[in-house]
């Protein structure tokens, strides 16, 4: 028989026949004449359009291989952030709702104490972590999407609805009280889903160049929200003593009673006016639900970049890997320790600078001012990391030391250990809340790419937990210790320099999503 080359199906032909298989391969032909070049011409030929089709597969397998997934950036990517932005600016006002309006709450509701405003912001610290885990399992399961605008704006907007109802119907004290509870509670519940989904939101919508500067928008309008509470509370409610008839007569009685004469009684009005600013955050509610009602899809038809293609592991999956690696556990600590100071100047700074006969209206405008600047700092740090990836480290490393230096200035001022003046005060207030605030964004996104295959939503929840847990802890001892409290502004010297000992031992092995 002639010899045949060739490939079919995978197998190779021989030249030559095996010596004792002549025999075997005679009997396969049948008896009569028929000439032996019909055979190997029809092999041939088999063999021939065997070997064209295996090239042919083999070259599209090959193409197939090389192609790369389709990939698409949206510029609708913007409305998306934008949407989450409010609302996470909507759930910082609620948030910090009560606080800018403390004194006339108290004189408008004669059962409510400074302990029911603190409790009003305690009650969102404490429940989140009880409801995490919760948290981590609705996204699971419904996406990112549905989750913000069915768990957490949805339920907020209620909340923020029935705030409203003392202007329309008679409500009780209690059930008011109890109204305004709830909605603290709802409001901590969406901060959770703010921190479970802000990572989720980014990665499916934007590039790796322009990561940071989305969850920096985010954590920005966060702290705006305060701002707002801020502006809006006193200019929708008014100060009890200003509404006295006689004010210069009455600025002494003020300062020792919080009971109004029989012959004057501005408790209604007071409530009035509450209930307008309590519209006020409703109204900001509705816009917010109707933008992500409109449009909020969890994530795009086309991802944005090839990375995005890549799987990540499942929530619980994630959370056990998470806390095994020693990297994350060190950024934990990291964004806990900067967590502190931060929260110490925009909590208990008015008590912390009252011996330096600093009152709550300056408190407040140094509050101001230091989320502004810090929002200034945070998209050009923003768009600096975007822009140099691989300098994470470098940049971190920069604006912690320098927070680390003013923070440990203004807490020995504060402590009485060196002279200082207000001015003095003031600029290391603004510089250290502005530098510790600005990281947070790049922290968020380096944790996210250093932790893969981690979740997203697990990554920036851990984050968000341990920050409640340290303050929450710091806000415990704080409240329970004189002596604690009086020696609190040691925070400010001793968490930066614990935060840079941990930085300075992660290591930042950046994710697949960041090599693109």
């Amino acid at each position: 028989m002639a010899a045949i080359r060739g490939c079919y199906f995978g197998q190779t032909y021989r030249d030559q026949l095996w010596p004792g298989e002549e025999s075997e391969s005679s009997h396969l032909l049948p008896d009569n004449d028929v000439p032996i070049h019909i055979y190997t011409e029809t092999l041939e030929r088999i063999s021939e359009t065997s070997e064209a089709s295996s090239r042919t597969s083999s070259r599209l397998g090959c193409e197939e291989g090389l192609a790369k997934p389709k990939t698409k950036l949206y510029k609708r990517r913007w409305y998306i952030i934008a949407a989450f932005s409010l609302f996470c600016l909507l759930q910082g006002s609620i948030f910090s709702s009560w606080s800018p309006i403390a004194v006339s709450t108290i004189a408008a509701y004669p059962q409510w104490t400074e302990g029911t405003i603190s409790w009003q912001s305690n009650l969102a610290l404490i429940t989140s972590p009880l409801f995490q885990f919760p948290a981590w399992c609705l996204v699971a399961k419904f996406g990112v999407g549905p989750m913000v605008k069915w768990f957490a704006v949805f339920p907020l907007t209620i909340c923020s609805m029935f705030r409203c109802l003392q202007l329309v119907c008679n409500v009780s004290d209690g059930t008011f009280t109890t109204i305004t509870f709830i909605t603290s509670i709802c409001g901590g519940w969406a901060s959770i889903i703010i921190f479970t989904t802000i990572g989720g939101v980014v990665s499916a919508w934007f590039p790796s160049g322009e990561q940071t500067l989305a969850t920096g928008l985010a954590v920005l309008a966060i702290n705006l929200g305060s701002i707002v509470s801020s502006l809006a509370g006193p200019a929708f409610v008014e100060d009890p003593v200003m509404l006295l008839p006689d004010r210069t007569n009455s600025s002494g009685w003020w300062n020792h009673s919080h009971t109004y004469p029989p012959w004057l009684d501005i408790t209604w009005t007071l409530r009035s006016q509450i209930g307008n600013f309590m519209t006020f955050h409703f109204l900001m509610a509705l816009v917010v639900f109707a933008l992500v009602v409109v449009y909020f899809p969890s994530s795009p038809e086309i991802p944005p970049e090839n990375a995005k293609t890549i799987p990540r592991l499942k929530p619980m999956d994630g959370l056990r890997v998470a806390l095994r690696d020693r990297n994350m556990f060190y950024l934990l600590l990291v964004n806990g320790l900067t967590s502190l100071p931060f929260m110490w100047e925009m909590s208990l700074m008015d008590v912390t600078l009252k011996p330096f006969r600093v009152n709550e209206k300056v408190v407040g405008y140094l509050t101001s001012i230091t989320i502004i600047v810090s929002g200034l700092l945070i998209i050009s740090t923003s768009r600096l990391n975007d822009r140099f990836p691989t300098k994470t480290k470098t940049t971190l490393l920069i604006l912690i030391s320098l927070a680390a230096i003013c923070s440990t200035i203004l807490g020995f001022q504060t402590l009485g250990f060196v002279a200082t003046s207000h001015n003095s005060l003031f600029v290391f207030v603004v510089l250290s809340g502005a530098l510790l605030s600005c990281g947070k964004p790049i922290l968020l996104q380096a944790a996210a790419e250093v932790a893969y295959p981690v979740p997203e939503v697990v990554v920036t929840a851990l984050m968000n937990q341990t920050t409640c847990l340290m303050t929450g802890t710091f806000l415990f001892l704080y409240s329970l210790s004189p002596t604690f409290a009086a020696w609190s502004p040691l925070c400010l010297v001793v968490a930066p320099i614990l935060g840079l000992v941990a930085l300075s031992k992660a290591h930042f092995l950046r994710g697949p999503g960041s090599c693109l």
